[in-house]
């Protein structure tokens, strides 16, 4: 309601009464009062812990206390206590909404919070102000990303092998990372240390290429380590992963060679090794022959010999210690062509020398005798030519046909003969030979004659060792 005053003014030719120089008459209203339409505004952003502070406003302010309903609500994880709530606009027009937050050790993005005005009684809603935003700043920092490294799938070589590196929690910009790649096996990897950047995501991959190459080699593996750095630290557990890299070349066949040991003594085992390179998959069956030089009871022939993926075995034959007195001998061993391998070219055979342990039998002197023998002039003479001992090697006796000079007897001298020479050859055991001499025929009636065998041992050439008489019986 309101009211119109009269004002009496000063004049001249009059004064102003001191008491009623005003009167005024009331003029009442006859209309409803508007409806007040709220709003609600922010105050400034707050840092967590802090308080958000709105204002809620009616316009016009109501003529008595108006109730308006309000929702509160947040962005982030402060603490705010949120939902609906009642707040109490005065006659004045205004009243001030706070909503606490809570200072937590979480480092978290930044949030906000919001107070919306509901729809309620008495009121209205304002279209442009319905609702106000307060900031709330996190005010903690963050942790340190802890960094891990994880594998992909095995490659075959020339194939990439493909890490991930991750940086837990992500980092809040790019993060330089210190890596070392390194390999099992051959496979042309880039190793060595290098820096990978994991971005705010969290996570990059690591690609590290391998050769194709045609060599037949075991199976690899390429490894990829965190190494420490600043602004991180390396997980416990996954500081390191790796890829397997698998080989797609055939094995060469293998080449077999055979060494020999040390030599031994009769009725020692002679060693040899026998080794194929490169090492065979799978165990590899080896043809090899045994010889002897010598006597010395080792088993000879052919025999197989399996070389494991190891790629050398031993073999050992052994040799009989006996009682006879012989020249040093050996045992050899030697690699047969075969299947699923070739044979070296330089070491395809080995020998281990066999030493004899008995003590020489004594020399025996050995002497040679001619027998005395006859036959009819004309005919043939056959003689024997002895040694006074066996002998374990060869002997050869030299003889010739010669005067008997031995004999003081003209007849010793004739030559009714034919002049012969020749040579017995005894094999080791046999002592006696014999040998023979033709005879001249004549018609002359005479006495018997003589002739002489000389028989001569090895390195002797005169005189004889030996002489024999012939004696030419005359059938005149």
């Amino acid at each position: 309601d309101g009211s119109v005053t009269a004002t009496v003014d000063a004049g001249s030719g009059y004064t102003v009464s001191s008491t009623q120089g005003a009167a005024t008459v009331g003029v009442a209203d006859n209309d409803d009062a508007p409806t007040p339409e709220v709003s609600v505004t922010a105050g400034s952003g707050v840092t967590e812990g802090g308080d958000a502070v709105f204002t809620v406003t009616a316009s016009p302010a109501p003529a008595a206390d108006l109730a308006v309903s309000v929702t509160v609500s947040q962005s982030g994880d402060y603490g705010a206590t949120t939902g609906q709530r009642t707040v109490t606009v005065p006659t004045s027009g205004s009243v001030t909404l706070t909503v606490g937050t809570t200072d937590d050790s979480a480092d978290e993005t930044d949030g906000s919070v919001t107070a919306t005005v509901d729809a309620g009684s008495g009121y209205t809603v304002s279209s442009t102000q319905g609702a106000a935003t307060v900031g709330v700043a996190d005010n903690d920092d963050a942790p340190t990303p802890e960094v891990s490294v994880t594998a992909g799938s095995g490659v075959t070589e020339g194939g990439d092998a493909v890490f991930t590196v991750t940086a837990s929690p992500a980092p809040a910009a790019d993060l330089a990372v210190s890596v070392t790649v390194s390999q099992s096996g051959d496979y042309g990897a880039a190793t060595g240390q290098r820096t990978v950047t994991v971005p705010t995501t969290g996570s990059v991959t690591l690609t590290v290429g391998t050769t194709d190459d045609n060599a037949d080699e075991t199976d690899g593996s390429v490894t990829a380590t965190v190494d420490a750095g600043s602004g991180y630290t390396v997980s416990s557990t996954q500081g390191a992963a790796t890829v397997g890299v698998a080989d797609n070349d055939d094995a060469p066949t293998p080449e077999v060679s055979v060494t020999a040991g040390s030599g031994v003594t009769e009725g020692g085992d002679a060693v040899f090794t026998v080794t194929a390179s490169p090492a065979p998959a799978a165990d590899l069956a080896v043809s090899v022959t045994v010889s002897q030089s010598g006597d010395y009871g080792a088993t000879t022939g052919q025999r197989t010999v399996t070389v494991p993926t190891t790629g050398s075995v031993t073999l050992t034959v052994g040799t009989t210690d006996d009682n006879a007195d012989e020249t040093d001998g050996s045992v050899t061993a030697t690699v047969d062509a075969g299947s699923g391998y070739t044979v070296s070219s330089t070491q395809g055979a080995a020998t281990v020398g066999v030493s004899d342990n008995d003590d020489t039998a004594p020399e025996v002197e050995i002497t040679v005798t001619v027998e005395a023998a006859s036959a009819v002039e004309g005919d043939v003479l056959e003689f024997r030519v002895r040694l006074s001992e066996a002998s374990t090697e060869e002997i050869r006796i030299r003889w010739n046909t010669a005067p008997a000079y031995h004999l003081l007897d003209d007849r010793a001298h004739m030559t009714d003969y034919q002049y012969t020479e020749g040579e017995l050859v005894f094999a080791p055991g046999v002592t006696e030979l014999t040998a023979e001499v033709w005879l001249e025929q004549d018609d002359g009636e005479e006495p018997d004659e003589y002739f002489a065998v000389e028989a001569f041992l090895p390195g002797t050439l005169y005189p004889p060792d030996a002489v024999g008489t012939m004696t030419i019986i005359d059938d005149d």
